[in-house]
Order: C-alpha cells, then sequence, then structure tokens
C-alpha cells in the first residue's frame, strides 16, 4: 500500500535533482560564455564566441539561447550574458520542459585580443 507513495516520492526526489543539476550547468554555460565574450575585440566576434561556448559547455544537453543585452561594449564595461535553455523532464513520465535561465557578469578583459 505504501509501495505506490514510495515511487512518486522517489520520482519526486530524482525530478528535483535533475532540475538542481541542470540550473547548474546553464549557469556554467554563462560563465563560460561571458568569459569568452570578455576577450573578444568586437560585440559581433562576442556574441558568436559566447555562442559556441554555451553550446560546448551543454553539449547535447540543450540548445541554448545567448543574450548579451545589456553589454555596454566600451574599455572598462562588464560584459552581461544570459543562457535559457529547455530542460525536457519526459524521462520521469510527465510531458512537460522546464525553461532553465543562468546568467554571468564578467568584465571586459582590459588586454583583450588584438590584431
Amino acid at each position: 500500500m505504501l509501495a505506490p507513495v514510495f515511487l512518486l516520492f522517489m520520482l519526486f526526489l530524482v525530478g528535483a535533482g535533475r532540475l538542481v543539476e541542470a540550473q547548474g550547468e546553464v549557469n556554467g554555460a554563462a560563465r563560460d560564455a561571458a568569459r569568452a565574450a570578455s576577450v573578444e575585440r568586437t560585440l559581433s566576434d562576442a556574441e558568436d564566441a559566447a555562442d559556441r561556448a554555451a553550446k560546448e559547455s551543454l553539449s547535447g544537453e540543450c540548445e541554448p539561447e545567448v543574450s548579451l543585452a545589456g553589454t555596454d561594449w566600451k574599455e572598462g564595461a562588464l560584459v552581461r550574458v544570459e543562457v535559457t535553455c529547455s530542460l525536457d523532464l519526459g524521462f520521469l513520465g510527465f510531458g512537460a520542459a522546464k525553461e532553465m535561465k543562468g546568467d554571468s557578469v564578467v568584465p571586459l578583459e582590459q588586454f583583450r585580443r588584438v590584431e
């Protein structure tokens, strides 16, 4: 009689653990993307580098959307990156997805790449 309740509790724990792990992965991808963007010379190069870094960091977990909105591309400024990713919870038997967001702010590298 307690077996179904125990099984539901275990599914809840697995789902909650996966959500916490996924949030950490998305935050890490945002950190990597911000760092990759901060060493580039132009905003367009920074956007490309941030996108590549986030995709490498998440490596098939989901298709990340990377935004550098709020970044002021001038000396002494900060690079703001937000990574959004949709986590599929289908493995738990739910047909749902949870949108995960991670953000990171790093200073624009003073000695960034030069040609």
